[in-house]
């Protein structure tokens, strides 16, 4: 299993992603592109993974946790990249972002393309509890009412998110309360995407207007 998981990845400049992640999307600009993926490439060169003895059972294991936190830590470095861009109903670029806007822009720099609205990405990866102790860099958070998402944020850690902020009228970083500003719809989910790229299935698009954020 090690072996077919190692087959499976692919260095692209200083971190790696699964040939299986869907391929980079036409509509990112490429020069805004490369400049984030400095940020990505910079934010990884301060990861020193453990050396495990060459040939010990031990050692695929090893470089594949140091991959994933790679990973992990690349996508909270580009969530962060994006903090005070202005919020833009519809927006998926650096020049404006709405929710799912910025969460697309940030996991397609991780060749990981998404659809285009929260409730769509809302189901895609794996459910995660809804509590805090349980959440890792990288997951999605859900807000709505009644089961319905209507916005989505990017956990970063130690109880904080970034998120395209209608009330901000910017990407802004927050604490993670379970009942939210004002402006905010109550959080009822959350989704871990980076644990299960390697079989993501992105179901058929249902809606295609954007999110308000």
């Amino acid at each position: 299993m090690r072996r077919s998981l190692l087959a499976l990845t692919v260095m692209c400049g200083t971190f790696a992603v699964p040939v299986s992640a869907v391929a980079m999307p036409q509509w990112l600009p490429a020069r805004r592109l490369a400049a984030d993926t400095v940020v990505l490439r910079d934010s990884l060169a301060t990861i020193t993974p453990a050396s495990p003895t060459i040939g010990s059972p031990s050692s695929a294991a090893s470089v594949m946790g140091a991959r994933a936190r790679a990973r992990l830590d690349s996508v909270v470095a580009m969530a962060r990249a994006q903090l005070d861009k202005r919020y833009r109903f519809g927006g998926e670029s650096p020049k404006g972002f709405d929710c799912s806007g910025l969460v697309r822009y940030v996991m397609a720099a991780l060749n990981v393309q998404l659809p285009r609205t929260a409730r769509e990405q809302a189901r895609i990866g794996k459910v995660v509890p809804t509590d805090t102790a349980q959440l890792r860099p990288g997951d999605l958070l859900l807000f709505g009412r009644k089961g319905r998402v209507t916005h989505i944020a990017i956990y970063v850690g130690d109880g904080r998110m970034v998120h395209a902020s209608t009330k901000a009228h910017r990407v802004v970083e927050r604490p993670l309360l379970r009942k939210p500003a004002k402006g905010i719809p109550p959080w009822i989910g959350a989704r871990r995407l980076l644990a299960t790229t390697d079989s993501l299935k992105v179901p058929p698009r249902r809606d295609s207007l954007p999110d308000g954020g």
